[in-house]
């Protein structure tokens, strides 16, 4: 691997949020505790929002939240470079788009034959 520098550099935006030291509080707590705050917003959410689609959507995003931490500090995302992770990462945004392409189209197609 290259010098301090070019590691530092080649994290990227990943480096800001994820702890990088060697001690037990940055290798355990704090990724617990960031998982633990974000879980406990859901349930926030849960029990306070009404049932909408705002609630869903806050939902989702917090869940994308949590795999995305999960992905770059326990599946060692953020020591490899940018280049690696938006390859890993593309495939999952297009499916994402084409699940939410098919989920628009099919919605149009019910309430067509059905009348909705």
């Amino acid at each position: 691997m290259g010098t301090t520098a070019e590691h530092k550099q080649s994290q990227g935006i990943l480096r800001l949020v994820l702890p990088s030291g060697h001690s037990i509080w940055d290798k355990v707590w704090i990724p617990f505790a960031i998982l633990f705050i974000i879980t406990i917003l859901e349930f926030v959410v849960a029990f306070t929002f009404p049932k909408s689609g705002t609630r869903v959507l806050i939902f989702v995003l917090m869940t994308l939240a949590k795999a995305f931490y999960i992905t770059a500090y326990f599946m060692h995302m953020k020591y490899e470079r940018v280049s690696m992770a938006l390859v890993i990462i593309s495939p999952i945004l297009l499916l994402m788009a084409l699940f939410v392409a098919l989920w628009y189209e099919g919605t149009k197609l019910f309430y067509l034959l059905f009348g909705g």
